[in-house]
């Protein structure tokens, strides 16, 4: 017999993965001229692997960082249901993690074991994709278990454990739908846009009805069907030896799917010649449906062409610029308080969803009719000369923002491998990846004119309406609690050597006379700069209830001297939090002067007027209200003022607060705020230090503006005394399927040694709560759990989730009494496995220049050196289980148990809170 044989391409053949847009800048004195962006090019080598079995494999090496990542795509998705078995595809995609193969333990206790920091999946209307990223040591383990989910996906799975994961799936419809967007809502927009009986017309994750009636046996079915080989392709990237890769792949993919003999000839999964997409008829009226959103909500959504090829870069365009060029239609609609984009891409059409959240949804039709006449404004021919290149200038901005946007997603190492895998999977090329950028930095203002004339008419738009209320949701099934699942290995397995390694980037600390700090991080590897400012403040500081919050909302730059983001394609970005606010500008590293010179002066010339703040009350305040009704937003302000009390922490303003502020008062806490030494500034990405701290001096150093010194820090709360039982809230949302549940507590007051407790506390609790309610249970969708640092040292647990109304005081219970157990003993295997998850965890999350950007802000502004970061991996490791347990005692004494839910149902669990 003869071996096996792979096509593949030489292990030193360069793939482009980012294109190159102009020749780096060496330091100069002046910065690059308005419309030049300055980057160098980049390319990941790649090797391509065709089995004969049909299984197509792709590898990217990229060393940044000590991680790879896996992504295997299944060509299947929502649309390859048999009618009447909507959301077996999702079902399938969730018992995959179930799946045990060779009476070992489930997909997704090994993948734990592996040391993964993050996996997760998706169901798409054509695909089914897995994703994995790990540490580079994991290459093997992860390549051996793929194999085996992707060749085996319902092994070992009972019926039992079908039952339970169906559930989950029910609850994650439930939560889905009473969140407004995701599931019920993305059914009807796909009803509305497709005829009756196309794929894309039904609900990928199903209804109660098609979940209640699937079978074991119809996924098997299904699998058998799909997961095949020839239906899949892998893609492999990160720090790779591309050289030992063929090896690795032989030695640890099923034998089956690597096979023998010449490569399998694969029928194209993208036609030749696209065929026109089909249109639902003409609506005569516009369906209003029910939801939980806090305001009336309008969705509009054009059928276009199939994605995943280069003809459908103009989508991405257009999806990135629509938001921008919709601006107008919420100027000249009062009712129009938000405008969002999407784009949904499928093999045989693609939908380009807009989203306008209402104030008060008097006339949705109004509202729509405007968004409207923006979309035909924003394609419309020009007659006039000025008005054509006027027209082209803006273009030519957007295009520079749309290509560096494809950069900066570029340097994210999942995202790419995401896209890598999708776009070589439809098109079956390999080189499609680098093509759809080419095609994105090709498209001319005319190509852009042409699609919208012909895909974005108004007749074409399909319009759906969201009001407030409840979806009714199936009765939950009541099912026995499978058996737990002991770990697959030793947690001390788990951590590996680039766990800590990931965390070692030098961090340069500069002092500004003017006060400020400013903080480099050099990250070569791809030509990139993300710069963030952290300004102490948020809002809770202010001598008046809403004063922050108003003069966060109505800020804006007053000066443009040093040029506009669009000018060298710059993407700005702001947050607004509790105890501080953010701005934020990234770009290619050629213009990271650009970026510095705009970001002083938009510190400097921030401002707020009278005539925006008039355009909040006029416009934007009825929706803030209708928000403030909202049973989530009131149960969050009632849970914060049962942890802090009168501290400012535990203040929440209202619409009728902001009503209450004047102009003069937002643009007050803007100039108390806006000051150098209230500012703390990161610089990370591909950059020379020393070339940047005199960019840093220049600019940053000669904003001079307000007092020498920072916003007062609010001082650390005391925590309050323990009660004699825990404190319940109860926010009621009548006819509610689910009950969203929260339980917090106070802690100490936080250093960087207590954070890794905290840190520690979360991730014991996030496995107990969901491996019980989902995994064992089938109650809900998953549980959370997440520690809160504040600026001077306040700080808090809140484990939350939702649960089947019906098992609520289950839910709550079983919390509780995770809490009650970890409060007693925390034993050793579970600190070092929640230990083990977290260095992973964090191991991949430091693989971009944004995420030491966020990592080091955080920090600052909790008032840690920069030297918390980098050695968070021994903090953690320096954590025992007593030291656990004592918090955890803690904060069982100090517990409030917050319910948003049915008020009788929610009233007979907070009852059997409070049996013994």
């Amino acid at each position: 017999m003869f071996p096996p044989r792979v096509r593949s391409s030489s292990p030193w053949r360069p793939a482009a993965a980012v294109v190159a847009l102009a020749v780096l800048l060496s330091a100069c004195a002046t910065l690059p001229q308005r419309g030049q962006v300055v980057m160098r090019d980049v390319a990941f080598p790649l090797r391509d692997f065709r089995f004969p079995s049909g299984l197509r494999v792709v590898v990217e090496q990229d060393t940044r960082s000590p991680v790879v990542a896996v992504v295997a795509v299944v060509g299947a998705g929502g649309s390859s249901d048999p009618g009447g078995k909507e959301g077996l595809a999702h079902v399938v995609e969730h018992l995959a993690f179930r799946a045990r193969h060779a009476g070992g333990p489930s997909v997704w206790t090994r993948l734990e074991a592996s040391g993964a920091g993050h996996y997760n999946a998706s169901t798409s209307l054509d695909y089914t994709s897995y994703e994995t990223l790990g540490p580079k040591e994991s290459l093997p383990v992860l390549l051996k278990m793929e194999g085996q989910r992707l060749s085996a996906p319902l092994a070992g799975v009972s019926p039992e454990v079908f039952a339970v994961e169906r559930e989950v799936v029910r609850n994650e419809l439930r939560q889905r739908n009473e969140t407004g967007y995701v599931g019920q809502v993305f059914s009807w927009m796909h009803a509305s846009a497709f005829p009756a009986g196309h794929p894309y017309a039904r609900p990928i994750i199903g209804t109660h009805e098609t979940l209640s009636a699937l079978t074991l046996s119809d996924a098997q079915r299904f699998a058998r069907a799909h997961y095949r080989p020839e239906n899949v392709t892998l893609v492999i990237a990160g720090d790779v030896d591309l050289a030992a890769v063929e090896a690795t792949l032989r030695q640890n993919l099923p034998e089956a799917w690597v096979g023998t003999g010449a490569p399998l000839a694969l029928e194209p999964r993208l036609p030749a010649q696209a065929t026109a997409p089909s249109i639902a008829p003409p609506q005569k009226s516009v369906p209003v449906y029910a939801a939980a959103v806090p305001t009336p909500e309008v969705y509009l959504s054009w059928v276009l062409p199939r994605g995943f090829e280069e003809a459908s870069a103009v989508h991405d365009f257009v999806r990135a610029t629509f938001s921008q060029g919709l601006w107008g239609a919420q100027r000249s609609d009062g009712d129009i308080a938000g405008i969002s984009t999407d784009l949904i891409p499928g093999t045989r059409a693609s939908l380009l969803v807009v989203r306008v959240t209402l104030s008060r949804g008097d006339d949705p039709a109004r509202s729509a009719g405007k968004v409207l006449d923006q979309v035909q404004n924003a394609w419309a021919q020009e007659i006039q000369a000025g008005g054509v290149l006027g027209r082209e200038f803006d273009f030519q901005a957007m295009r520079r923002q749309v290509v560096t946007g494809m950069v900066l997603e570029s340097e994210d190492l999942l995202f790419r491998t995401e896209r890598r895998a999708l776009l070589t999977h439809f098109t079956q090329d390999v080189r499609s990846y680098t093509r759809s950028q080419m095609a994105l930095m090709a498209l001319g203002g005319g190509n852009v004119t042409d699609f919208s004339y012909q895909w974005l008419q108004r007749d074409r738009a399909r319009i759906i309406v969201v009001r407030p209320g409840e979806t009714p949701g199936a009765v939950a099934a009541s099912l026995p609690a499978i058996a737990d699942e002991a770990p697959s290995s030793t947690p001390a397995e788990r951590v590996t050597a680039s766990m800590t390694a990931a965390l070692e980037s030098p961090v340069h600390v500069l002092k500004l006379d003017n006060g400020m700090e400013v903080l480099l991080v050099p990250r070569p590897g791809l030509p990139v700069v993300r710069v963030g400012a952290a300004l102490g403040g948020g809002w809770s500081h202010g001598a008046k209830p809403g004063v922050a919050d108003l003069a966060n909302w109505g800020s804006f730059r007053e000066s443009w001297f040093e040029g506009r983001p669009s000018d060298w394609g710059l993407h700005t970005s702001g947050s607004f939090r509790r105890d501080h606010l953010r701005v934020g500008i990234s770009g290619t590293a050629g213009n990271v002067g650009n970026m510095l010179a705009m970001l002083a002066e938009q510190l400097d010339s921030t401002r707020t007027s009278e005539d925006v703040v008039r355009y909040y009350r006029e416009q934007v305040l009825p929706w803030r209200r209708a928000v403030d009704t909202y049973p989530e937003v009131l149960a969050e302000r009632h849970l914060q003022t049962a942890l802090y009390g009168a501290h400012p922490y535990g203040r929440e303003a209202s619409g009728e607060d902001l009503a209450q502020v004047s102009w003069t008062e937002a643009n007050a806490w803007i100039e108390d705020v806006y000051r150098p030494a209230n500012t703390v500034v990161v610089i990370a990405g591909e950059l020379d230090v020393k070339e940047v701290e005199g960019l840093a001096r220049k600019y940053l150093g000669g904003w001079s503006r307000g007092k020498p010194t920072p916003v007062a820090v609010p001082p650390a709360p005391e925590l309050p005394a323990a009660p004699s039982s825990a404190k319940a809230l109860l926010t009621p949302r009548p006819g509610a399927s689910q009950a969203q549940v929260h339980l917090a507590c106070r802690l100490p007051t936080a250093t960087p040694e207590l954070e890794a407790r905290y840190a520690l506390m979360a991730s014991l609790m996030s496995g107990a709560a969901t491996g019980e309610m989902r995994s064992r249970r089938g109650a809900t969708y998953g549980f959370h759990a997440q520690p809160w640092l504040g600026r001077g040292g306040a700080a808090h647990l809140v484990v939350e989730g939702a649960v089947d109304a019906q098992r609520m005081a289950e839910g709550i219970a079983t919390v509780r009494d995770a809490l009650s157990g970890f409060a007693k003993q925390v034993s050793e295997r579970d600190l070092e496995r929640a230990r083990a998850q977290l260095l992973a965890s964090q191991a991949v999350s430091f693989i971009t220049a944004e995420a030491w950007v966020n990592a080091l802000l955080t920090a600052r502004v909790r008032g840690f050196e920069p030297e918390a970061v980098t050695r968070r991996p021994a903090l953690l490791k320096a954590v025992t289980a007593e030291a656990l347990r004592q918090e955890f005692e803690g904060c069982l004494k100090r517990l409030v148990v917050s319910i948003t839910a049915d008020e009788g149902q929610a009233r007979s669990a907070i009852q059997a809170m409070s049996q013994p």
